[in-house]
């Protein structure tokens, strides 16, 4: 083989290996996962800013069943999606963020616990 050949073979493996690592770069960024974190002082971070497409994930630490539910308190019409309901303390609850928006929750056996979701 020829130099110039063996050149060619190695700047076309260089540029389809660039592509694969650039490609599960964007991949990983578009499923990002975001954690919001409840104790019984409230939801932290009480304001989570994410791209569209990302997943936030509640995890209740509070020692008492809690629930992720959309605002307005009691009747929780703002974001259905966001109704996530009851979760024992130690589990999660996720959900996919899919469209810009502003989206606030709170718990709804302590109404004082609030937090937002900004979605771009």
């Amino acid at each position: 083989m020829s130099m110039k050949v063996v050149l060619g073979v190695v700047a076309v493996l260089a540029v389809v290996g660039a592509g694969i690592i650039f490609l599960g770069q964007n991949k990983q960024a578009s499923s990002q996962t975001n954690s919001v974190t409840l104790t019984s002082s409230g939801f932290t971070p009480q304001s989570i800013m994410v791209k569209a497409g990302t997943t936030v994930t509640w995890t209740n630490n509070s020692g008492a069943t809690a629930t992720v539910d959309s605002a307005n308190h009691p009747i929780h019409l703002a974001y259905s999606p966001l109704n996530l309901g009851n979760f024992a303390s130690g589990e999660t609850l996720s959900l996919v963020f899919d469209r810009p928006g502003t989206y606030k929750y709170h718990n709804h056996l302590n109404a004082s616990q609030t937090g937002v979701v900004v979605v771009n």
